[in-house]
């Protein structure tokens, strides 16, 4: 008869092995944050069709409609996409570590981060200043509210637990490669 400990372990196997076979592998989560990255992308750049959403009348055209289908289309499914990339990259996440600061308020993380949230920081000033002041060119203000929800888009995202473990395996995969050429050219050093 087996002891409670024997089966205590075979059932902590078995549920660590479901969740093994359940997870991504490292390049799978990298191309689903590129696919999750275009989205948001499609989303952002929709308020570039402003200018073609409303004729003469200042009746919505259809394509004002699919400005905002394409809008909602590309931000739910983001959100979708990358809730479900994070639930399943949740064990790869937990090894990269832990975060002292939520993600949400986390700044100036990593180096692309750096980039989003400066651009993040400027169009969203820009955009304050051309709402408040109307005789403001069209074109700037829809170019700042473009940078400004792509900015806080990948705000989120690069500054996430998803990108967090991509920045990680990066460095840790550069690292590697480093040591190895180091003790590859020590090896030679001591055969010379």
């Amino acid at each position: 008869m087996r002891s409670f400990k024997e089966n205590k372990k075979d059932i902590n196997r078995f549920i660590l092995q479901q969740k093994e076979g359940n997870r991504l592998k490292p390049r799978t989560v990298k191309k689903g944050f590129l696919g999750v990255m275009g989205l948001f992308l499609l989303s952002a750049l929709t308020p570039a069709l402003i200018p073609f959403a409303v004729d003469k009348n200042g009746d919505l055209t259809q394509i004002g409609y699919a400005a905002g289908a394409l809008f909602w289309l590309g931000l739910l499914l983001g959100i979708a996409a990358y809730l479900f990339l994070a639930r399943k990259a949740k064990p790869l996440t937990e090894q990269a570590g832990k975060r002292k600061l939520p993600s949400v308020i986390c700044f100036f993380s990593n180096t692309p981060a750096i980039a989003a949230d400066a651009v993040m920081i400027v169009s969203i000033a820009a955009t304050i200043y051309c709402a408040l002041h109307i005789e403001v060119n069209d074109f700037l203000a829809i170019t700042a509210l473009v940078f400004a929800l792509a900015g806080v888009y990948a705000h989120f995202l690069f500054n996430g637990n998803v990108y967090f473990y991509i920045w990680n395996s990066r460095n840790r995969q550069r690292k590697r490669q480093t040591k190895e050429r180091q003790n590859k050219e020590e090896q030679e050093g001591m055969k010379a």
